[in-house]
C-alpha cells in the first residue's frame, strides 16, 4: 500500500456495518505505519507491528493489533521509548542479563532469544533474562524462534501489575505470568505450549467484552469476591483466578521468581511496581545430551502418536499444542484476518490518534 492509500478507506464495511476479513500484507503495512507515526524507527515499527498482526493471524486475539491502543498510551505517558534498543548488562558464556532500556518488549525479547540461541549453539544450553522492557506480546513467539533454530525453547514473563488473586485469596497479587515451551518437530510446526498461569489472559477478557460475550465461571471474581460470567466485572475492580486452583498458584509463584526476581524486574506484591515485563528465556541443544537426529526422530513419533490417539465422542481429534494456531494461520492466510466490529473501530481510533488513517 502506498502512502496515499489508507487501511480505513480501503476496508469497507458490509451492508450490516461489519468489517470483512483483511489481507495479511495490508494489515502488516497498516500496523507498521501506526508505530512509525508514534516515533519508532522503520525496523522497530515493522517488527512490533508484524508481531501483533501475527498474533491475530494465529488466532491469539488477546495479543493482537488491539494492543496498539495500550502501546500508544504507554508512549504518550513516557513509559515506552519507541526508539530504544536493548543492551547486555551482564554476561557469561551461557547466561546473560539484558537491560531493555524501556524499549518495546518484542524488540527486547527477540534480542534475548537471539542471544540465547547463539550461546546454546556454542555451549549446549543458555539462560537469558531481561528487565526494564515493555509488554513482550505473544510469549510463544520467542520459544518458537528458538525451536526454529533446532533448539528447545522455554520462556516465562512476569509483570508488576497485579491482576491475579492467589489461590484462596481476594486481593490481586500477581500478573498473569505466562509461560511457553517449544520443541522442533521434523517436517512440522514446532510443538508449542503457550498459556497464562491465570485462568485467562486479561487481554482476552477485553476480546469477550468487545463481542458482548459471557465467560465461563471460574475465570474471574468480581470486586466483591464473587464468581462472575461478565467479563466487564474484571474491569470494574475484579480479579483473575489462577489456572487449575492451587496448581496454577504454584506456577504463578515459579514465574514470579524466575522472570521477576531473578531478572531484577521485581514483583508487584513486594511493592516493586516498575510496570515493566521481566523475562526468563532458556535454550537447550538436544545434541548436548544425545544424538540430535535420534531426539528429532523421537519427537516425530511422539507427535504422530498423539495425533493418532482415539478421540472421545464429540472431541473431534486429538491435537498437538500448536495445531490450533497453525490451522488458524492457514485459514486466515487464505481468507483474510477477521476482527469484530468493536475491536476494529477501537484500532482505527488509536491509529487516527497518531495521524494514520
Amino acid at each position: 500500500m502506498n502512502d496515499e492509500g489508507t487501511t480505513s478507506q480501503s476496508v469497507r464495511t458490509d451492508e450490516r456495518g461489519h468489517v470483512p476479513p483483511i489481507a495479511l500484507a495490508q494489515l502488516n503495512d497498516f500496523a507498521t505505519r501506526i508505530f512509525l507515526a508514534a516515533g519508532a524507527p522503520p525496523d522497530i515499527a515493522r517488527q512490533v507491528g508484524e508481531s501483533l498482526v501475527t498474533s491475530d493471524l494465529f488466532g491469539v486475539r488477546s495479543h493482537g493489533l488491539q494492543l496498539c491502543i495500550a502501546y500508544l498510551a504507554r508512549i504518550r505517558a513516557g513509559q515506552l521509548n519507541p526508539q530504544a534498543r536493548p543492551c547486555v548488562a551482564t554476561e557469561s558464556q551461557a547466561t546473560a542479563l539484558i537491560d531493555g532500556q524501556r524499549a518495546f518488549g518484542q524488540v527486547v525479547a527477540a534480542h534475548a532469544a537471539a542471544l540465547a540461541i547463539r550461546k546454546a549453539q556454542q555451549h549446549g544450553f543458555a539462560i537469558v533474562c531481561a528487565n526494564n522492557c515493555n509488554h513482550v506480546g505473544r510469549i510463544g513467539a520467542y520459544p518458537e524462534m528458538i525451536a526454529q533454530a533446532d533448539l528447545i525453547g522455554f520462556a516465562q514473563v512476569n509483570a508488576t501489575t497485579r491482576l491475579v488473586a492467589p489461590h484462596g485469596g481476594l486481593l490481586s497479587r500477581f500478573g498473569t505470568n505466562p509461560l511457553a515451551f517449544a520443541v522442533p518437530v521434523p517436517g512440522d510446526h514446532p510443538l508449542l505450549v503457550d498459556f497464562a498461569t491465570s485462568a485467562v489472559a486479561a487481554n482476552k477478557l477485553r476480546v469477550f467484552a468487545n463481542r458482548g460475550a459471557t465467560i465461563p465461571l471460574g475465570w474471574i471474581l468480581d470486586r466483591h469476591g464473587n464468581p462472575s460470567s461478565d467479563p466487564n466485572a474484571f474491569f470494574d475492580g475484579g480479579y483473575l483466578l489462577p489456572i487449575g486452583a492451587h496448581k496454577g498458584h504454584g506456577l504463578l509463584i515459579m514465574v514470579e521468581v524466575l522472570a521477576g526476581l531473578l531478572s531484577g524486574s521485581g514483583s508487584g506484591m513486594l511493592g516493586q511496581a516498575s510496570g515493566a515485563n521481566g523475562v526468563f528465556l532458556m535454550a537447550i541443544d538436544p545434541g548436548a545430551f544425545r544424538p540430535a537426529d535420534e531426539f528429532s526422530a523421537d519427537m516425530r513419533r511422539l507427535v504422530d502418536t498423539l495425533r493418532a490417539s482415539p478421540a472421545r465422542d464429540g472431541a473431534g481429534s486429538v491435537l498437538v499444542p500448536g495445531d490450533p494456531e497453525a490451522q488458524a494461520a492457514a485459514d486466515q492466510l487464505r481468507d483474510g484476518i477477521e476482527y469484530d466490529d468493536v475491536t476494529w473501530q477501537n484500532i482505527l481510533r488509536a491509529a487516527e490518534s497518531v495521524g494514520v488513517k
